[in-house]
């Protein structure tokens, strides 16, 4: 940050700590402002669900949504009103009068400056904050423990995660509540296509330009080396592969994760039947509603498959790696409670794929582990977080 930049930061903090006491004042219903944001980017996760539902069903609460002004989602949620542009000085002003800040990432509500994250614990002392996830837990992630976050409430989409973090990650009782994600609410209708999904998490080891600064030629030179691209570009490449989807009539989208689509335009294919998807254009949760089969890692994208109850393939060649280098293994064993097979090479997923489509089932085989990892399954996702996150 450039010395201009952080002084007009420090004049917008002094503005809001100068404006919001008189704000509140004069409209005391400027006391309970509640904020929601994902990536300041974006308008697609539990957030943007959420405050889609408090708009519509709860428009006497005084709900804002954070976001880019830029952003390629603003349309979305231009129609529900309430925006506030990331780091503007209006952001600054609501996140200081807030009472409540509801994020699908942490921090994803707080303007992104030096000078707030200096003062943000001492902020935090008058507000709540509840984490309402961007995905399923399933590994031992440290960053998110009470320890780390100090969250006020903690919204799990399962059962069995409910358990394990309650139990695990220190927070105190109460503070841990099963009520389903806000977005399974828009899994329960969908018209799927001859599609199949790639869709693969990141990696640690692998840098991104979202949280950190790199040398993008030499990052970019290291991951064409890497097993990820070379495992995924061969999948996205294979004349097998190919021949599957010419003989079922489908279509293969290879969509990396957001921390991988910085290295989006290394991966080429030359078939008419594979598209490789960038973030811009194609939306996560369309994409997996109107896909037939998913093709993951680790990924927890696989849980919203699995809530659809949908069958998954599980392409897992660098599970040692991962385990030791990403996440720590938690409650989730794939092979007791996973929603499909798991392979280590391509020719084993190839045979899965093939076995699939082969499948008058339509390969769903997992119907008993569905039900038990998602009990909570209609359309009340949204209604349970909000009822929570109101009495808090």
């Amino acid at each position: 940050m450039n010395k201009i930049s952080y002084i007009l930061d420090v004049f917008k903090l002094i503005v809001a700590k100068c404006v919001s006491p008189v704000l509140k004042i004069i409209n005391k219903e400027n006391r309970d402002i509640w904020i929601v944001g994902e990536r300041k980017s974006e308008a697609k996760d539990n957030g943007y669900h959420l405050f889609k539902y408090i708009r519509e069903n709860h428009p006497e609460k005084k709900v804002y949504y954070v976001i880019d002004k830029n952003s390629s989602d603003l349309e979305k949620i231009q129609s529900l009103g309430n925006i506030i542009y990331h780091d503007s000085l209006k952001h600054y002003v609501y996140y200081i009068m807030s009472s409540k800040l509801i994020c699908a990432h942490l921090g994803s509500c707080v303007p992104d400056s030096p000078v707030c994250w200096k003062f943000h614990d001492h902020e935090m002392r008058h507000k709540k904050k509840i984490f309402i996830q961007h995905g399923i837990i399933k590994e031992t992630i440290e960053s998110v423990m009470y320890k780390n976050t100090k969250c006020d409430l903690f919204i799990c989409g399962a059962k069995p995660e409910y358990e394990f973090v309650k139990s695990t990650f220190g927070y105190p009782d109460g503070y841990v509540q099963y009520t389903g994600l806000a977005r399974f609410d828009n899994l329960h209708e969908n018209n799927t296509k001859n599609q199949i999904l790639v869709m693969p998490t990141w990696r640690k080891w692998i840098p991104s330009t979202t949280w950190n600064d790199i040398d993008e030629g030499k990052a970019k030179t290291d991951f064409l080396k890497s097993e990820y691209y070379i495992r995924f570009n061969q999948l996205i490449n294979s004349e097998k592969i190919d021949e599957i989807l010419n003989i079922n009539n489908m279509r293969l989208i290879f969509y990396p994760h957001y921390e991988m689509q910085h290295y989006i335009d290394l991966f080429k294919t030359k078939s008419k039947n594979i598209v490789i998807a960038n973030k811009e254009k194609y939306d996560v949760q369309q994409l997996l509603k109107e896909s037939k089969i998913l093709i993951t890692d680790y990924s927890s994208v696989a849980f919203d498959f699995g809530y659809m109850r949908k069958p998954v393939i599980y392409y897992q060649f660098d599970s040692e790696q991962y385990y030791s280098g990403h996440y720590s293994k938690g409650y989730f064993d794939y092979k007791k409670h996973g929603f499909g097979p798991i392979v280590y090479e391509d020719e084993n997923l190839i045979k899965e794929l093939s076995n699939l489509l082969n499948n008058k089932n339509g390969g769903n085989n997992y119907i008993e582990r569905y039900t038990e990892f998602f009990p909570l399954y209609d359309q009340n996702n949204c209604k349970r977080n909000f009822n929570a996150i109101k009495i808090i």
